[in-house]
């Protein structure tokens, strides 16, 4: 029973690797989203003789890439919702927060929540496309609203008066 527990941020992650009573056989380092970097990894994974489960935080679309490429490559991957993660890693009393310390209690609880992990499907491609496009139609709404808003604010602060002219 292997766990590797991975911090996906953008454009890199932070990697650590676990055995059971907290064993650390890889200690926490970083590999960025390339290739080279990820095929390495799976050359890592790949390299133990034992049961391996790696396991994400799921953190919006950063993590995809990477499940995405791990998961293509025959390895089980788990994403885990990040309140999840974040009750469980809540008993701890300190409070530190970085990406090596993160990669370190995501894998304990891979171990601890070996039998309830499922693993992440691998979506077809145009399915991920068709959700990359929602999000990214969804952020730029957003931001047009609010560009919206904020133009009215500003008119009514230097024109007082003039959106009931406007609007007749």
């Amino acid at each position: 029973m292997i766990s590797v527990g991975i911090d996906v941020s953008k454009g890199k992650s932070t990697v650590c690797v676990l055995k059971p009573g907290g064993e650390v056989i890889k200690p926490p380092f970083e590999i960025n989203h390339t290739a080279d970097e990820l095929d390495s990894m799976v050359s890592l994974i790949h390299s133990f003789d034992e049961e391996i489960r790696v396991v994400l935080e799921d953190t919006g679309h950063y993590h995809l890439p990477v499940a995405s490429y791990l998961s293509s490559h025959g390895i089980f991957v788990c994403c885990v919702n990040a309140l999840r993660m974040k009750k469980s890693c809540a008993q701890s009393i300190r409070r530190a927060k970085t990406d090596k310390i993160d990669a370190v209690r995501i894998a304990p609880f891979g171990i601890t929540y070996w039998s309830e992990l499922t693993q992440a499907y691998d979506a077809p491609d145009t399915y991920n496309e068709l959700r990359f496009l929602a999000r990214q139609y969804y952020q730029m709404t957003g931001i047009l609203v609010k560009a919206k808003v904020n133009f009215s604010h500003l008119i009514d602060q230097v024109m007082s008066g003039i959106s009931d002219i406007l609007q007749s």
